[in-house]
């Protein structure tokens, strides 16, 4: 796979480094920031189509690489497990989700014949971070941390509240780890903000090395459950009233433009299971409405957050040296 070419080139490079050490030079292999979004269709960010605003993923698209065609495993867990081993999924013990069902390709967990990219680059003498999602092993021997992090934030199922509380006031607390250390999500925070401001603090302790370092930021946005910030749902009150069949044929029209999808390519047929507009009534209509408001919203918060990363590597002036990837586990999630 091409992970495990990259990965190859960097542990090339690892021996070079040594070398250099020995003659007390500077590691100047580059940063790495991995950042994956949880269910987001491939046109929920501005510089594929969309109308939700997303200023600093289509800066980093127009600096960089835009990618046309793009694989994963249609679900999060085994598109985790290839990810972090550069595996099929069944060879890594992750065939489907992160459950046990009494075979090996299927066993819930990474196993550990399997090397994750954390271990592999800290061998390399890389700075190892990660804030996010994990949703590869639930059993403790199996987290982040002991599977080559040297820092870890967030939580290891693969779903999680971004409040405190639910929609009544009445919810379970948001269950999170932070170095092997369990807590709960304060009251007021927001879960995208603090896998980020977590992501930020890592980056601040491990400034004080001499590595390179490679951080691994997973947010679960914009997985359900839906729920945004006040301030991002504001900004798309009204936006989606034309329904979603106009958006889609919005979108396409914009990507066109862009040059992600062909001059001749048409609208997929309409999906059956999915109600023509129009033939909602005037309460579905405005239920939907809000769901899209809110789910633009997630994905607001998250391109603020990419913003806040690069703001953070300028201003450890790392940010000529550092290379960031930006992808989803799948695509939007269907229900």
């Amino acid at each position: 796979m091409k992970f495990n070419f990259i990965i190859g080139l960097l542990l090339t490079g690892g021996t070079i480094t040594s070398f250099a050490q020995k003659n007390k030079k500077a590691d100047t292999r580059p940063n790495i920031i991995l950042i994956m979004v949880d269910d987001m269709g491939y046109s929920d960010i501005g510089s594929y189509g969309s109308e939700i605003q997303t200023p600093n993923l289509d800066s980093l698209a127009k600096e960089g690489i835009r990618f046309r065609e793009f694989y994963n495993n249609s679900i999060c867990a085994p598109t985790r497990a290839s990810l972090i081993t550069g595996q099929y999924p069944h060879k890594a013990g992750i065939g489907y989700f992160d459950v046990n069902l009494g075979l090996p390709a299927y066993q819930g967990y990474l196993n550990k014949e399997s090397l994750t990219f954390a271990e592999v680059l800290k061998n390399s003498g890389y700075s190892t971070l990660m804030s996010g999602k994990w949703h590869v092993g639930s059993d403790s021997l199996g987290w982040p941390n002991q599977r080559g992090f040297d820092h870890f934030y967030g939580f290891i199922k693969g779903a999680s509240n971004y409040f405190d509380i639910g929609e009544y006031g009445q919810a379970p607390p948001v269950e999170l780890v932070k170095d092997n250390k369990k807590l709960n999500l304060k009251s007021g925070l927001y879960l995208t903000n603090e896998i980020t401001n977590n992501a930020l603090e890592f980056l601040d302790e491990q400034n004080k090395t001499e590595k390179p370092f490679f951080l691994y930021v997973a947010f679960n946005a914009p997985h359900w459950p839906l729920q945004a910030l006040p301030e991002d749902i504001a900004k798309y009150k009204g936006r989606y009233s034309i329904g979603w069949d106009s958006l889609r044929v919005e979108r396409i029209k914009k990507q066109k433009a862009l040059g992600i999808s062909y001059p001749n390519q048409a609208i997929a047929k309409h999906d059956p299971e999915v109600p023509l507009w129009d033939n909602l009534t005037y309460s579905e209509k405005q239920f939907w409405e809000k769901k899209m408001e809110v789910y633009a919203a997630m994905v607001d918060r998250v391109d603020q957050s990419v913003g806040r990363l690069r703001e953070k590597l300028k201003e450890l002036k790392k940010d000529e040296n550092t290379l960031i990837v930006f992808i989803s586990d799948n695509g939007a999630q269907g229900g």
